[in-house]
């Protein structure tokens, strides 16, 4: 069953009025927290009267609570979320500062652009459903970049065996997962004296090293971070 859009309907403005406007963010918080507790009412496989039983209240008691019409207290919804496992996530937000004030830290409230929400309304998805998978795919991808890394540190190419003379005590793993974070930099300088510095035993991919090494020569450093480079604009092209 397709859930109804109640974002395009709220979003229409019909007031410049403050009092009209937060009886609209009232309307929205109670049509959304409505809609999401009959649904996971509803994956827990309990009715109204079930459930109410559970709580110790009558059915009229739930059904007031799932009711967009009706007020609520926030005790009352806490009790009604903890009897089906779950969870109230709440954050503050004003301007660009968002405050959690949940209890529970192991979930995370973030901020989605307007730019996010678009494009999971084109692909007929939730917001949330969208920024799943979307992370679910970028992991993926990220777990690609990693073993196609660790094949060409392992392989017999040219440059690959130079990286090895250098890898110390590192494993070609610790060291793929370095150059991962190398090639997310934006500026293509700041890529190459990244991967100099992973070439360089003990020193992380993010600490700035620009200087000359001790241990090694400067320019044979930078060459080969340059060829490593090359090799890896290939894996992800």
């Amino acid at each position: 069953m397709k859930k109804p859009n109640f974002q395009a309907w709220l979003q229409q403005k019909v007031s410049d009025e403050p009092e009209v406007i937060l009886a609209g963010k009232l309307e929205y918080l109670r049509l959304y927290l409505t809609d999401a507790m009959r649904e996971i009412r509803n994956k827990a496989g309990l009715t109204q009267a079930q459930l109410a039983q559970k709580l110790g209240v009558k059915q009229a008691a739930v059904s007031k609570l799932e009711s967009a019409l009706k007020e609520h207290e926030l005790e009352s919804v806490l009790h009604y979320l903890h009897a089906l496992g779950a969870d109230l996530l709440i954050a503050v937000k004003q301007g660009d500062d968002l405050y959690q004030a949940s209890d529970n830290e192991g979930v995370l409230l973030v901020d989605v652009p307007d730019v996010v929400f678009q494009k999971a309304l084109a692909a007929n998805m939730s917001v949330r459903e969208y920024v799943h998978v979307a992370v679910e795919k970028f992991s993926r991808e990220d777990d690609g970049l990693r073993t196609a890394l660790v094949k060409l540190l392992e392989s017999d190419d040219p440059v690959a065996l130079k990286v090895r003379a250098r890898l110390g005590s590192r494993t070609t793993q610790e060291v793929a997962v370095d150059l991962e974070k190398c090639l997310s930099l934006s500026e293509e300088e700041d890529r190459i004296f990244a991967v100099k510095n992973v070439l360089v035993a003990n020193v992380a991919c993010g600490e700035s090293n620009r200087g000359t090494s001790n241990e090694f020569d400067e320019i044979e450093l930078l060459d080969l971070a340059e060829e490593l480079l090359d090799k890896l604009a290939n894996i992800l092209e």
